[in-house]
């Protein structure tokens, strides 16, 4: 939906700059109703006029289009990180990354639910867990061994050169029992 929405967004601020645009020149009196219709006449009888409005009306849009691909570039986190082993280089998806974290959290018992977003700007990579976990548990303690957890488990997948950071996100702790409270079974 990205790009159908940097799309709309774009198609808007040109149809509003030419609409405001055509009403200053109106209003300004630059180009007289007369001479407005003699001109579009003018395109209309004349082949060679035709293409030329054509042509530019073309890279008009081509250009529009450019800019629309840098804008939802711009607006699009890089989505995999590229670093070289022995064996060549390697590529590993924000995907992948994101799948590694939540296999860690969902080990625990007290976790009921984890999303995961994952931020990759160069070397650095920031894993943020939005958690919902089940109630009975010490909620600083638990978060501590997710977060190392996870934080081990995406170390191994991409090696110690690569900063990470993991962010636990708690959006809500559910008051239902879980299978189990017994602390001992959270130290894993």
């Amino acid at each position: 939906m990205k790009v159908a929405n940097a799309f709309a967004q774009l198609f808007a601020i040109l149809a509003f700059l030419t609409l405001g645009s055509l009403m200053i020149i109106v209003a300004l009196h630059l180009l007289a109703f007369d001479d407005a219709i003699l001109k579009v006449q003018e395109i209309y009888q004349s082949s060679w006029r035709s293409v030329q409005v054509g042509v530019v009306g073309l890279v008009f849009i081509v250009l529009g289009l450019a800019f629309a691909k840098i804008l939802v570039k711009s607006g699009r986190p890089n989505e995999a990180i590229i670093f070289r082993t022995e064996a060549g280089p390697m590529v590993v998806s924000a995907g992948a990354i994101g799948n590694a974290a939540a296999k860690a959290v969902m080990r625990f018992p007290l976790v009921k639910s984890v999303k995961v977003k994952v931020n990759i700007l160069g070397k650095n990579i920031e894993v943020k867990l939005h958690l919902v976990l089940w109630s009975g548990g010490h909620v600083p303690a638990i978060l501590s061994e997710l977060q190392q957890e996870a934080q081990q488990r995406v170390k191994r997948l991409l090696g110690a050169e690569n900063q990470l950071i993991v962010i636990c996100d708690v959006k809500g702790i559910d008051a239902a029992a879980s299978n189990s409270q017994d602390p001992a079974i959270l130290k894993k």
